[in-house]
This record gives structure tokens, sequence and C-alpha cells, in this order.
């Protein structure tokens, strides 16, 4: 069996080192011209490191970040919101949190996949089905043919947008900025911490011990451009207390990349006939609990197991039976938590605050459990 699959991200190149685990034959088509990733910092929460753990890879990744202990959600005046023992739930599920870089991680899958498998400056375009197998079909019209086409395109997935016609995702209302502070000791230390004001948010968290990875979201309309995002940032949040104007001042303005925040309602099945979806083109997701890249690994290792144990029918339809109610919840859950955080009145923010300050540590806990739990 070959597995042609669209797309070289974090999701795609996990799902192919997870099909060469099992001896199936695999390419990855990318759309750039060359390999690594753009991006700043992510968070691997239990979930994908469990996940990880599956391909032997956990050790590897432990490696290039650092472990995350606790979760701290403050006001704009810098008082106390709400508090998470991120490192009792490690013990308690059995895997560490791990902060890094992006372009880090993407590198160590890379080398754990090995050449001969990723091929640049092959965007795909759309797919043709045929009765013994699928083409994908470059822009230019080269066709590249395999048995199964596996969509880890993101969030314009070309192969989702052939196979469901569904349109543009949902514009969430609010923008993200995300960088890198080359400097040391400014963040808390083993700590993710987010400060929240009136349809304000920033995060930061370290990621080496010279690095701070941190994250910016604001309300705004949809499309907007920044000549300078990093002084757009450094105005915004201004009065947000310290480390955030030190961590903002302390970042490369060449650096700082802003993206709008997009997802799309949940659907029924990620995959039809020869097709399946992954990651962002399966269920794009809000990055308000820190999970998109989280079940794009998921997917990964849950797909391969399930083509590696079953032909292709059956394995799509048990992908679909345990990835698409999963997902679901996390994306709504992660719309709901996003909309809270964007909460831009007095009075509104006010009941908030309030609301997460009466919440007991343990339902904290719990609620954060189930978000990432997670058995192959």
């Amino acid at each position: 069996m070959k597995v042609v699959v669209a797309g070289a991200g974090i999701g795609g190149l996990t799902f192919a080192i997870a099909l060469r685990r099992a001896n199936i034959d695999v390419v990855i088509l990318e759309r750039a011209e060359r390999e690594g990733a753009e991006g700043a910092g992510l968070m691997l929460q239990i979930n994908a490191m469990r996940a990880l753990r599956h391909l032997a890879l956990e050790e590897r990744v432990c490696a290039i970040g650092l472990p995350v202990h606790a979760g701290l959600g403050c006001d704009d005046r810098g008082r106390t919101l709400s508090e998470l023992d991120m490192a009792g739930l490690s013990r308690e599920l059995g895997a560490p949190i791990i902060a890094l870089h992006r372009g880090r991680l993407h590198a160590l899958l890379r080398s754990e996949l090995g050449e001969g498998v990723v091929r640049t400056s092959a965007r795909v375009a759309s797919f043709e089905e045929r009765e013994d197998g699928v083409d994908a079909i470059l822009d230019g019209g080269e066709r590249v043919s395999g048995d199964l086409l596996v969509g880890a395109d993101g969030l314009r997935s070309a192969v989702r947008a052939t196979m469901l016609a569904d349109g543009e995702p949902r514009y969430a209302g609010y923008t993200s900025w995300r960088g890198v502070a080359k400097v040391a000791g400014l963040a808390r230390a083993s700590t993710i911490t987010e400060t929240w004001g009136r349809g304000l948010r920033f995060g930061a968290v370290e990621i080496a011990a010279d690095e701070t990875y941190w994250f910016a979201v604001a309300n705004a309309e949809p499309n907007e451009r920044d000549d300078d995002p990093r002084a757009v940032v450094a105005a915004r949040f201004a009065h947000f207390p310290e480390p955030v104007p030190a961590i903002v001042a302390a970042t490369d303005p060449s650096r700082v990349i802003r993206t709008d925040v997009h997802d799309r309602d949940p659907i029924d099945a990620f995959s039809r006939g020869r097709v399946a979806l992954l990651g962002d083109a399966a269920h794009p997701t809000t990055p308000d609990l820190g999970q998109g890249g989280c079940l794009a690994i998921e997917d990964a290792v849950v797909l391969a197991k399930c083509l590696a144990s079953a032909p292709y029918a059956p394995a799509f339809a048990e992908y679909d039976r345990k990835r698409v109610a999963r997902t679901r919840k996390v994306v709504l859950d992660s719309r709901s938590f996003g909309k809270m955080g964007a909460i831009d009145s007095a009075i509104g923010v006010f009941f908030r605050n309030l609301a997460l300050k009466s919440t007991p540590k343990s339902v904290v806990a719990k609620q954060s459990r189930k978000l990432v739990e997670f058995e192959l």
C-alpha cells in the first residue's frame, strides 16, 4: 500500500513516521519550496506526549524543550485568577508537558523520517479518486498516484475543499501575534502564564534557557495588517504588568508573526472513499486550549495504527469512530474558552474574572484531565 500525504507539518510528518514504523510506503507532498517550519513556540500537552511515546519519540522531544509544571492565570493588574498543578497532572497521567520551539520539533520529526519521503514545491490543488487508487493533482497538473490520500494540509486544505466544498473557515473575532524573546529569567520558571484584560490576552512560557515563547491575542477586524507587529503589540499591551512589556521589548521585531484566528464547525466524518483528513484539515480549532498540534499528533498515530491493522475502508471507519467525537468536543470547548477570553465590556470582565477566581482548583484540574487524557 502507498499513502500520499498532502502537507509536511507536524501532523503530516508524525503520520508518515508512524506509517514507516508499520512498513507502509508513504510520500509527502509539501507546498513550500524548502523544508522547515515557520512559527514560534508550542506546548505539547500530556495527550500529545503519550501519542509520541508510541513512536519512541518522547525522550527526544523532552530533550529539545522544557517541562511545564504549573499554569497561572492573572488579570491585567497581576492578580491571580486561576492556578493549575500541571506537575501533579503529569504524575497522575504518566507523561510530561513540554514547551518547545516549533521549528525544533519540526526538525526532529524530519530527521526521524529520513530522506526520500518529503517532496517540496509540490502543492496539492485537488484530487481524483479511481476504482483502484487516487491521484493527487498538483498545481500545474502533475498527478501523484497512491492507494490512499491523506490531507494534512492545514486550515485551508485543498484536499478538504475537493472532498467537502464547505467554503472558508470561520473567523473567531480575534487575531494573534506570536514571538520568541531571546532572554532569560523574565517568565516564571516552568510555568505557562496567561494574563487577561478587556478583549486582550497575553501568554508566555520558557522554551529554552534563554528563550521565552509568547503569544498575544486581541479582538480585531479580520485581515488587518501591521507595518511593525512588535510595535503594535507593545502599544496594545503597554498597561499589562511586567514582565509582559519586557518580553515584547526583548523580541526581534522581524520575528513577530501575526495570524487571524479561525476554526470550523465540526463535521461527522474525516474520511470518504480512499481519502481522509488529519489535523487542521479535519478539525481546525482555535488555539485557546493549546490543542491544535496535539490533536494532529493524536490523529497521526491513531490513523496509522488503524491502517496497519485493517484494509482501508474499515480502517478509515475506525479512525472516524475514534476521532470525530473527541475532536468535536475540543473544538467547541476551545471556541467557548476563546469567547470568554474575548469579553471586552467592563461589567463582563468583572463577572468573568469573579467566576474564574471562584472556581475551585479541583474543578480546574478535573476539566484539564478530561482534555488531555489519551489512549491509543
